[in-house]
């Protein structure tokens, strides 16, 4: 944000394979057919495999940390993930980025309250999820624990 003037960023893209979807199941223990299973995912209302919702915002939160909106020198910690939507399924093949408008505000005088409100979006434009992330850093100068 630049005096007052709220600018929306749009990360850079990341491709969904088969091989993030096999590595997200095996973490989590998550083997759900509409992930895993090519036949029994064909009658579902997707028709196909798709992306683990959870999967899908992992990747997104990666993408925005990626493209520098979290200042990693000063980050202390997360606070909140929130209103979270799954709007579109995300399939194998699909590219996703992140489009993400940043607001911040003082908290304590020694840290700043730093708010990311999001929408992942794939190679056609569609917004296939929404998210707001709240996490606190240090002010400039600040070291330390907070």
């Amino acid at each position: 944000m630049k005096d007052g003037i709220c600018v929306e960023i749009v990360t850079d893209g990341r491709t969904i394979t088969e091989t993030d979807i096999v590595m997200f199941s095996y973490f989590t223990g998550d083997w759900t057919y509409l992930h895993t299973d090519a036949e029994a995912s064909k009658v579902s209302i997707f028709g196909e495999r798709v992306a683990h919702g959870y999967l899908t915002l992992s990747i997104s939160l990666g993408l925005v940390v990626r493209s520098g909106a979290i200042d990693v020198k000063k980050f202390i910690a997360l606070i909140s993930i929130e209103s979270v939507k799954f709007l579109n399924p995300v399939k194998i093949g699909d590219t996703l980025k992140v489009a993400y408008t940043i607001t911040k505000e003082d908290d304590r005088g020694n840290r700043v309250k730093v708010t990311t409100k999001a929408r992942t979006i794939n190679q056609k434009n569609q917004t296939v999820m929404e998210f707001k992330t709240v996490h606190l850093e240090r002010t400039e100068g600040e070291g330390g624990k907070l």
